[in-house]
């Protein structure tokens, strides 16, 4: 494996699966189109976006660094001449871009349906990239802990129930809710003041997480 190819290893595997991949773009549309075609009210629209957010970020990225993990993949490539910290970073954004494409055609209905001010959909856009870099930050840093796809599966679900809730996406969450850039994706959504000031810097410091912590998914690392 070349020592660069990590980003473009996940890119190319999605690729080439094309009916995982229909799958993985079909799924969210499915569930949120007609939410966002329907007369429910903007607030739960916006909720539904955010949680695909965050739950296709947290499961995709630990679920799928696991398996790697289980198959010896990660030791091989912690002998590669490149950092983890590099491997990581590649991972994270690799899945980060697959994201985004899954949810951007409900994140463009959403924005036609309900077309904020201009600067209301560039807050909107900067908070949903950020928004799904947290999310798979938040996924390797879930990764680093379960031994196997079955631990995997149960910090998954737990860790996206807690973001969930702490961001304020069931009920407020005053305390909590403004430490997660998953909030602002929502407030963003809903065109509320002050919505996009801290998302970009919290997602950078859960990816700043992330390569701290890098060293201990690879053996060698």
């Amino acid at each position: 494996m070349h020592p660069d190819s990590f980003f473009r290893k996940e890119i190319l595997e999605d690729l080439r699966n094309r009916r995982g991949l229909l799958l993985k773009f079909a799924l969210p549309a499915a569930l949120l189109l007609p939410l966002i075609l329907s007369d429910a009210p903007v607030s739960l629209q916006a909720a539904g976006i955010t949680v695909a957010v965050v739950f296709s970020g947290v499961f995709g990225s630990s679920i799928g660094l696991v398996r790697l993990r289980e198959s010896g993949m990660l030791d091989r490539m912690a002998m590669l001449p490149v950092s983890s910290g590099r491997l990581t970073a590649g991972y994270v954004l690799a899945n980060a871009l697959l994201d985004a494409a899954q949810v951007a055609v409900p994140l463009a209905a959403f924005l036609l349906v309900h077309p904020p001010a201009p600067e209301g959909v560039l807050f909107a856009v900067v908070s949903f990239a950020s928004a799904v870099v947290a999310a798979n930050a938040l996924g390797v840093l879930v990764a680093v802990a379960p031994g196997s796809s079955g631990e995997g599966h149960l910090y998954a679900v737990i860790t996206v129930m807690a973001a969930i809730a702490l961001s304020g996406l069931v009920a407020p969450a005053p305390y909590t809710q403004g430490l997660l850039p998953f909030w602002y994706l929502y407030a963003a959504l809903l065109a509320s003041p002050g919505a996009f000031v801290l998302s970009p810097l919290l997602a950078a410091l859960l990816l700043g997480a992330v390569l701290a912590v890098s060293p201990g998914l690879f053996r060698y690392g």
